[in-house]
């Protein structure tokens, strides 16, 4: 009898840790693909292309919000600004730069899957040349 209950606790444990860790991989590729998407508007040749890229990411960072439950908008200071700067077709590194550091800093305050979606969006923005 103690057997089975031992057995039963460990399987109901094993299912909580896998049911939590099991978001984290879908935050992060959905974090890395807005992430994607902000490279691409840094890189576009013309402002239209950079309107299209960042329209993009904006869907990408809306699906982010449904997904974690958190507008990382709203949580990233000054990603708007900094996103408006890109839309012109000329981005530079400097505005890559000042969205990583503010990712940065909201990933410091959060954790679980907005972490993990925050981490896809530095790793995609770390690859953006």
């Amino acid at each position: 009898m103690r057997t089975r209950y031992f057995a039963f606790i460990a399987i109901v444990a094993a299912a909580f840790f896998l049911g939590g860790c099991s978001t984290n991989a879908p935050a992060d590729r959905k974090g890395r693909a807005a992430g994607d998407q902000i490279c691409k508007a840094k890189d576009a040749n013309n402002a239209n292309d950079a309107q299209r890229h960042l329209s993009r990411a904006n869907d990408k960072l809306d699906d982010l919000a449904r997904f974690t439950g958190r507008d990382v908008r709203d949580d990233v200071h000054d990603l708007s600004r900094n996103l408006d700067q890109l839309s012109n077709g000329h981005g530079t590194d400097q505005d890559i730069s000042a969205i990583v550091r503010n990712v940065e800093d909201a990933r410091k305050s959060s954790r679980g899957n907005t972490q993990a979606a925050y981490d896809g969006i530095l790793e995609a923005l770390a690859d953006c040349d």
